[in-house]
């Protein structure tokens, strides 16, 4: 019996070694953070990673994962990060956004004209101009790298704003309360897309290398083939069916973090496998190059 158990332990390592996929949901946990669930990913061009966490800041690692060192942005919850130019890097928080110009090392607060203090999200667009989504007060946006901030919320009603994204085109879309808007003057004026979300909001939305847009909801994910103007549900089904964020990998395949794991689609959404940390309450994912990452409670996965 022993001898065939190990037989069967070789077979199983040989034929993931011949077929990678077999092996692609093998995370593994680094060594930390600590200091609480992990709600914000970035990975940077150089291989940092940047872990936004619930009331304890801003952790990053320089060597995937094995260390990690808390920056002096250590007693806010932090929900979402954009890259700016260089080592520009903005921070939305429950008290407002911050700016690090050293690569998340360290931060200061950059909330001048930000009347709602909790910031949802936060986008940095190719002309520099910097959106922030704010809990109660909708969107404002920054053309001076943040030092300063005024309300853009024409044409938006209810002012609860959860998510932004760009798309490569020009368009900008934002989950405001249970609708999406979409705006083609860099967030000067917004309209209201056509989508059925009754009930939902948006958690995250991204873009794929083929212009899609895709948003994570309470009820799963939708999609958008016309840069936003309209919305369609996937019909995706999850084991729990919100989905707390989306990345996108290189080889455009989506990711999806939910309550019962992380789940991947490489069919526009259509249908989902799970890839691993099931049972595990997954609040975020991001990807780089061929790293893909995972912010739970507690601490980080990696999986390359």
């Amino acid at each position: 019996m022993k001898n065939y158990i190990t037989t069967l332990f070789f077979f199983v390592l040989f034929a993931a070694w011949l077929n990678p996929a077999m092996a692609s949901d093998q995370w593994n946990h680094t060594d930390g953070p600590y200091g609480g669930s992990v709600w914000a990913l970035e990975v940077l061009s150089d291989g940092t990673i940047l872990a936004g966490t619930l009331s304890h800041g801003v952790y990053f690692s320089t060597d995937g994962g094995d260390s990690w060192l808390s920056s002096n942005l250590d007693d806010v919850t932090v929900r979402d990060f954009a890259k700016g130019d260089g080592s520009l890097i903005f921070a939305a928080t429950q008290n407002g956004v911050y700016r690090s110009e050293d690569g998340g090392r360290s931060w200061s607060r950059a909330s001048a004209g930000i009347e709602e203090p909790i910031a949802q999200s936060v986008l940095v667009l190719e002309g520099g101009r910097v959106l922030a989504a704010t809990l109660n007060g909708g969107i404002y946006a920054s053309d001076d790298n943040g030092n300063s901030w005024s309300e853009a919320n024409s044409g938006i009603e209810l002012k609860f704003g959860y998510a932004l994204a760009a798309h490569p085109d020009g368009a900008v879309v934002a989950g405001v309360a249970n609708r999406v808007y979409r705006s083609e003057d860099n967030g000067q004026t917004w309209s209201v897309a056509q989508a059925e979300l009754a009930s939902v909001r948006a958690n995250a939305i991204v873009v794929d290398r083929e212009g899609v847009l895709f948003m994570g909801t309470q009820q799963g994910a939708y999609l958008s083939t016309d840069q936003g103007q309209s919305w369609q549900s996937t019909g995706s089904v999850f084991a729990d069916t919100e989905i707390l964020d989306l990345a996108v990998t290189g080889n455009n395949t989506l990711l999806a973090a939910t309550r019962d794991g992380v789940y991947q689609s490489i069919d526009n959404g259509q249908s989902w496998s799970a890839e691993g940390l099931s049972g595990q309450p997954v609040y975020s994912v991001a990807c780089h190059g061929g790293m893909q990452v995972a912010g739970a409670n507690p601490g980080v996965f990696v999986r390359q």
